[in-house]
């Protein structure tokens, strides 16, 4: 069993399969680092969906709900979380359309589950890094377009700007680096 690289222990993934022996099977996979949480329809997993999940593995094809209803209803109701398709449906063109972060046709192995969790979860740190970098940045350049330079030279708050700044380019450069090293092939799998 590969460990994940990321800080696993802190990833919480929502597992939701009909197929009750699969979905127990993913969780015991995850079981090692992972906090999981299982739904075997639809309505259950939405019920269950909150902030603190941050992946979710979704069957596309259920009884009831399907993944893609429920995809669209977790993106409606504000939840950005990456999302990867387990399913035994082949991608068709249908999945230009799917706001999902990944597609695996099943069977899945407990090392490839994990790489995808660990994979997906690393592309959401990668994403809070990049929107706090550009966050600090943005409050640097409003302060730099509203003030003379001689009043920026002088306020703590810009001084402190400008190293947040640094400091957010730093935690992102570093993130797009480690997720580059582990996702570089993500778009060959299966080549």
């Amino acid at each position: 069993m590969s460990e994940p690289t990321t800080t696993s222990d802190s990833v919480s993934v929502l597992i939701v399969d009909d197929e009750q022996g699969l979905t127990d099977l993913y969780a015991l996979y995850l079981e090692e680092g992972y906090a999981t949480r299982t739904a075997y329809d639809g309505e259950t997993a939405l019920d269950i969906m909150d902030e603190d999940v941050d992946v979710v593995l979704l069957d596309r094809r259920m009884p009831g709900m399907s993944g893609d209803e429920v995809l669209t209803e977790l993106r409606a109701q504000g939840f950005d979380q990456p999302v990867a398709m387990l399913t035994a449906v082949d991608p068709g063109e249908d999945i230009l359309a799917m706001d999902i972060d990944d597609y695996f046709v099943k069977p899945i192995d407990e090392d490839e589950l994990r790489e995808a969790v660990d994979t997906l979860a690393k592309r959401a740190q990668y994403d809070e890094e990049f929107r706090e970098y550009f966050a600090v940045i943005s409050k640097k350049a409003a302060m730099e377009a509203n003030l003379p330079e001689q009043d920026l030279a002088e306020s703590e708050a810009y001084q402190q700007l400008e190293q947040e700044a640094e400091d957010a380019k730093t935690d992102a450069d570093n993130a797009f680096k480690e997720l580059t090293e582990t996702d570089s092939t993500a778009g060959f799998r299966g080549l």
